[in-house]
């Protein structure tokens, strides 16, 4: 599972910092939105963890302690960072360019906007110290949590009563989907179909579904005929039903609200294709130990890795307010970029906090 969060988190930063930031992206290609679909595969996994038995409160307690304070001092200390980083290459940055990132930090610029409004628009800046992009990931997680939570015990031996949980969360997502077109404080409207992943990874857990690819071994036929047909499935229904890379527009597909359903069907099943990849890749040395390695630090480089690219880039190109890095930085450059952010954000989480630790133990002594 490391493997699989490795890969994950890489190609989110791969699309963000190579594909994402460029103003002119278009409708991205069926294979390029068969990517992004790793992002749902985070959710999926958080389920997948669940420990049945702690109670709504504990489980709460441990994933507020991990991504509120997380956010909250990234959202603070990382904006400010990066704004008097900005100012000191006489970027075009001020104060408000602070509220404003902090603003994007917090998912709120965009609250009761239309889905259908882009950057460009002057309502929805880029702010020139701003490095946001993903942290809506980490607050629709932290609140599809409370209603994961507060139904995953008493569903996890009922499969009807999860069935029907999980019509009901689709079905709220449809319809608010069809009948409103902005987005809510935090992005609560992505809460409800962020929750029913989590329920499948659940279930997807109950039934030891990794387990089982992992026991059934390279050489075992089935392995190869789940692998194929996942793989087959994911790529037809993805060119059937397009999932797009703009899920926190709440844009599923081609069909409005009624996309979720498809899209949800897209996600389970390239997660299946993902856990036999990785499987797969665990399998070959060095490879798979870069990956793991990288999967012990997704929620780090997901916060970090355009801040990090955006600091590289402060002294040699001028920021502006349509994208989130500078939309002269073209080519094949972006995706270097993308993997030495990537690189640095591992070196950052893996080796700084031991560093911290041993410059306060000098300190003491």
């Amino acid at each position: 599972m490391d493997v699989l969060k490795g890969i994950a988190i890489s190609i989110i930063v791969i699309l963000h910092i190579g594909i994402v930031v460029k103003s002119d992206v278009g409708e991205p290609s069926p294979i390029v939105q068969a990517l992004y679909l790793g992002l749902i595969s985070f959710f999926i996994m958080s389920g997948y963890f669940f420990k049945p038995g702690r109670g709504f409160v504990e489980n709460m307690r441990r994933r507020l302690k991990v991504l509120f304070f997380a956010l909250i001092i990234a959202a603070v200390f990382l904006s400010l960072i990066c704004f008097l980083w900005c100012l000191l290459w006489g970027q075009p940055t001020g104060l408000d360019d602070l509220g404003l990132c902090v603003e994007r930090a917090l998912t709120l610029e965009r609250s009761f906007m239309d889905f259908d409004i882009r950057a460009p628009d002057p309502r929805i800046p880029w702010a020139i110290c701003g490095f946001s992009a993903g942290y809506y990931f980490l607050w629709v997680l932290l609140f599809a949590c409370v209603i994961f939570y507060a139904v995953a015990d008493r569903i996890r031996d009922n499969w009807k009563l999860g069935a029907l949980v999980i019509a009901a969360l689709l079905g709220i997502t449809i319809a608010y989907r069809e009948l409103f077109h902005f987005s809510l404080p935090f992005n609560f409207n992505l809460c409800p179909i962020a929750a029913v992943f989590m329920i499948i990874g659940m279930y997807l857990a109950k039934h030891g579904i990794v387990e089982k690819i992992e026991s059934a071994g390279l050489r075992s036929g089935r392995f190869w005929a789940v692998f194929l047909a996942s793989t087959a499935v994911t790529l037809a229904l993805v060119f059937l039903f397009p999932p797009s890379i703009d899920f926190d527009f709440m844009n599923f597909g081609k069909y409005g609200g009624y996309s979720a359903i498809p899209y949800t069907v897209e996600a389970t099943i390239a997660f299946i294709m993902l856990a036999c990849l990785c499987f797969v890749i665990s399998r070959i040395p060095l490879i798979s130990d870069v990956f793991s390695e990288t999967g012990k630090h997704t929620m780090g480089i997901l916060i970090l890795h355009l801040f990090i690219a955006k600091l590289i880039l402060a002294p040699f190109f001028t920021f502006g307010t349509d994208v989130s890095l500078a939309s002269d930085f073209t080519g094949p450059m972006r995706y270097v970029l993308a993997v030495a952010s990537l690189v640095i954000c591992y070196l950052i989480c893996a080796y700084g906090p031991s560093v911290v630790k041993r410059i306060l133990s000098k300190e003491k002594a």
